[in-house]
């Protein structure tokens, strides 16, 4: 069974929010609701700026998902964690539980950056299409990686920063990757297949949360 997941870069990340911006037009997330970051953390000793991704981590031992009274929390085929929106009951006991707070809720019900009608509407793709005051979060675009495509993020990345890979099916050049990557706030315990490779930031020891 294949197990996908992300390695990012930090050190190759210039922090220019193109994997942000896809996100959110592919998915088409509502204004104000974000299911990827990009986060800054300067290193003075070493004089770097790190800029690094941050968003629903798809661990293999989600904190979410056993607190969820509504079971609407699952895993996908590939270890994806998604919410079954029809099931949810928008009690945010997963938001408080994730240690990275990947869980975000449409409260304001605003799904337009639009304040009147749009000059062309185009139909929302099923993907697409999410209710209001419901979980959300990344989904690592399964609607992509079902039909053979990487996550929209991973192929808006122009310096390559973002690597999508199949724990189970690794390339010698991922593997490598993998071999030198780390969970971020290693010590939460999920195991998350999103994993990081910096040279100049504890990414381990960092508890760091999606605001």
């Amino acid at each position: 069974m294949s197990q996908f997941g992300i390695i990012v870069n930090v050190d190759k990340c210039i922090g220019c929010q193109a994997c942000f911006v896809a996100c959110k037009e592919e998915n088409k997330v509502a204004p104000g609701i974000q299911w990827n970051q990009i986060h800054r953390a300067e290193n003075l000793q070493d004089r770097i700026i790190n800029y690094f991704r941050v968003s629903c981590q798809h661990c293999d031992n989600p904190a979410c998902l056993p607190v969820c009274p509504a079971k609407a929390i699952y895993k996908g085929p590939h270890g994806e964690v998604l919410v079954d929106q029809s099931k949810c009951i928008s009690c945010g006991a997963c938001a408080m539980a994730c240690p990275y707070g990947a869980p975000k809720f449409n409260r304001s019900g605003k799904t337009s950056y639009w304040d009147g009608p749009a000059l062309a509407s185009v139909p929302l793709q099923p993907h697409q299409q999410r209710t209001p005051g419901k979980a959300e979060r990344c989904t690592l675009c399964v609607q992509r990686t079902s039909n053979g495509q990487v996550p929209k993020c991973v192929e808006a990345c122009a310096v390559k920063a973002l690597t999508f890979v199949d724990y189970d099916n690794l390339t010698p050049e991922q593997k490598a990757l993998v071999d030198k990557s780390v969970a971020l706030n290693e010590a939460a315990g999920t195991k998350p297949k999103v994993r990081y490779i910096a040279s100049h930031m504890d990414i381990a020891g960092r508890q760091e949360k999606m605001f």
